[in-house]
Order: structure tokens, then C-alpha cells, then sequence
């Protein structure tokens, strides 16, 4: 939750949190027509903003949004910095980047041009908090995801998550896998999907319709390095949760969960353990 003395950064002006600065005809509102970023940061530093810009920019070239010429990733970077340092957000703390397409229009825009608002809000935990306690999750089957060029996109509209949260809070939930229209395993509500069978890992490829997570490629790229073979383009059938030794999730807020269970199935959590203390090592390396 946002802090009521906090400030947010829009179009180059910073605004108290709490006070209004959209309007009503706001297209982000209106027809879910923007993207977002969520970045972990620490001190004044934003976690792999590489990735995350890249994938920002890709997401507003796929929704025909031009990018703000003030939105370079160096001046991303410092604007996150001096947000940071004005709400005095020194630990943890999650960063949400919004870029939705300005008002104009039904459907179809009247333009492209884009509006950004930067936020941030301090996290209850520090680093990469790997979860003592293992999740426990369910299929959510009631809504597949489409697998298009939309399936990449962090977009504003939400509302197939909004509807597996809702199926996790009625049924006391941690979490919930989505499925694609294939009935194969997409991601989570707000994760990407990793399973371990003998040693070696397995995650869905991004042609499975999931978010091309930026937490996924890091994760990725640390367990390779570790020596651990993974697989990041295959297509997981459900039945592979019956079947496997561990399950985890990955974001960029909170690196690494373990999963104890899901339905009747029960989990190891050893790889994940381990990908977590290497996670830290390497991101936060020159404060661990």
C-alpha cells in the first residue's frame, strides 16, 4: 500500500500519492489501453532495469504507443533514484512503471503519444526473501489464456488474473496455475512456472503464452550457470505436477517461492533453495 506522505512522478512532476492526477477519460481506465513494469529495487539502485526496459519497449511497439522522448532507460533510471530518495525508500521497495496511451477517442485513438507514472512502495521483507513456508496452489481452468502477440504484453488489462485472485481468495489459496487455450500451463497470477524432475528444469516457452518474465531469464541464467540443465521452451502438460520432484515460482518483487502442494501433490524444495541463495549472492552482491 502506498504511504500517504509519498510522493509519485508524472510526466516529469512529482505529486503526493494521494492526490488525483488522472481524469476521467483516462484510456488506461477506460479500455485497459497501457502497459506497467514492477522492478525491485534496493537503496537507490533498480534490479535488472535492462530487462525490464527491453521488455517495456517491446510491449509499447506491439501497442502501436509511442514511447515518451523523455523515456530513456538512463532517464528511467534516474527518475526511479530520485523518487527513491524523496519518499525515502532506502530497503526493498517495489517500483511500478505505467505507460498508458493518452486520452482520446473510443475504441480507436485519436493518437499514440503516451503518459508515464513511476510509483514506489516499501516492501515488508529485504533482498530476495526465499519463503520458509511452501505455497499451496490449484488450477484455475475456468479461463484459458489466449496464446497471441498480446500474451507477452504486462498490460492494464487484468481481468484474467483479477479472476484467478478471486478463485485463490474463495479457496484459501497462495497462488493459482493459469492455463493457455491449449489446456497447457501458462504461468501463475503473478509468476512464471518452473518444475524440477531429476535434477533438471523445466519452464514453459514464451510460445506457450506466457509473460516473458524478467525474474524467468534471470533465474535462467543463474541455474545454468550453476551447472543445472534447463529446459525454457518446451510445453508442460498438467499431468507433469503429478509427476515431478519440485515446483517453484519467480518475479522480479520476490525472486524465488517454493511450492509445497498442489491438489493432492507434494513438493521438495532443494534446486529452489538453492537457486535462491545464488539469486541474492549475484543481485545483491555488493550488500550481502
Amino acid at each position: 500500500m502506498m504511504m500517504q506522505n509519498s510522493y509519485i512522478w508524472f510526466n516529469g512532476e512529482y505529486h503526493r500519492s494521494d492526490n488525483p492526477v488522472l481524469n476521467i477519460g483516462n484510456r488506461a481506465f477506460r479500455y485497459g489501453d497501457g502497459l506497467f513494469e514492477t522492478i525491485h529495487c534496493y537503496g537507490t539502485d533498480s534490479f535488472y532495469l535492462d530487462f525490464h526496459y527491453k521488455r517495456l519497449t517491446k510491449g509499447l511497439q506491439l501497442l502501436e504507443i509511442e514511447k515518451p522522448y523523455s523515456l530513456s532507460q538512463v532517464k528511467l533510471s534516474e527518475v526511479i533514484t530520485k523518487l527513491l530518495n524523496k519518499n525515502r525508500h532506502f530497503g526493498s521497495t517495489r517500483v511500478r512503471v505505467s505507460v498508458f496511451r493518452n486520452d482520446g477517442g473510443l475504441y480507436t485513438p485519436e493518437n499514440n503519444s503516451a503518459s508515464v507514472i513511476v510509483e514506489s512502495s516499501p516492501l515488508d521483507f529485504k533482498f530476495y526473501q526465499y519463503n520458509q513456508q511452501g505455497l499451496m496452489l490449484d488450477i484455475y481452468d475456468d479461463i484459458a489464456k489466449p496464446v497471441n502477440i498480446l500474451s507477452s504484453v504486462k498490460s492494464c488489462n487484468a481481468l484474467l488474473y483479477v479472476k484467478a485472485g478471486l478463485y485463490r481468495k474463495r479457496n484459501a489459496l497462495d497462488e493459482c496455475i493459469i492455463l493457455n487455450e491449449y489446456g497447457r500451463v501458462a504461468e501463475s497470477i503473478s509468476s512464471n512456472v518452473f518444475v524440477v524432475k531429476k535434477g533438471e528444469i523445466f519452464t514453459p516457452g514464451l510460445s506457450e503464452g506466457c509473460i516473458p518474465g524478467v525474474m524467468r531469464q534471470v533465474v535462467i541464467n543463474v541455474a545454468r550457470s550453476l551447472g543445472y540443465k534447463v529446459f525454457d521452451d518446451v510445453a508442460l502438460n498438467t499431468k507433469v505436477f503429478s509427476t515431478c520432484d519440485e515446483l517453484f515460482l519467480t518475479n522480479a518483487i520476490s525472486g524465488i517461492r517454493w511450492v509445497l502442494g498442489l491438489r493432492g501433490n507434494r513438493y521438495f524444495n532443494t534446486v529452489s533453495k538453492h537457486l535462491s541463495v545464488e539469486l541474492n549472492r549475484v543481485t545483491f552482491k555488493e550488500l550481502i
